[in-house]
């Protein structure tokens, strides 16, 4: 489990990184998983336009790289977990029955929102589903 910097590139030529080779983070909430998933559509999508070509790994790593580097940053100060530190200090780490008597729905709701939103996993951020 290791943490790096975001890399400034990864396609050399006909060849390039994808997932944890790419973009190795903490495994917090399967974001490296979903990351390589979503890293798996973007390569797909660029080969099937542009061919086995430099130029379609270079169009990926520009996409890609940019959006895995933000959930890398936004990892180290506001991870998937943040709900855990939220719930522990709004109870003052003491026991509770029902979670909704510490936190409203509203605002897990909106934890999870950013989180989905940065990582590319929110609808209103997801490619659009291909009609294949």
């Amino acid at each position: 489990m290791v943490d790096q910097d975001p890399l400034p590139r990864w396609s050399f030529g006909r060849l390039t990184l994808l997932g944890d080779a790419a973009h190795p983070m903490y495994p917090r909430g399967s974001n490296g998983a979903g990351q390589a998933i979503l890293d798996t559509r973007c390569l797909v999508e660029q080969l099937e336009a542009h061919g086995l070509t430099p130029e379609a790994l270079a169009l990926y790593d520009q996409i890609r790289n940019a959006a895995t580097a933000k959930v890398v940053l936004m990892n180290r100060s506001n991870p998937p977990d943040t709900i855990l530190r939220e719930v522990h200090e709004r109870s003052g780490d003491k026991p509770f029955e029902r979670i909704e008597d510490v936190v409203s729905a509203g605002v897990l709701a909106q934890i999870a929102d950013n989180y989905k939103r940065v990582a590319g996993m929110s609808p209103h951020a997801a490619p659009q589903e291909r009609s294949t």
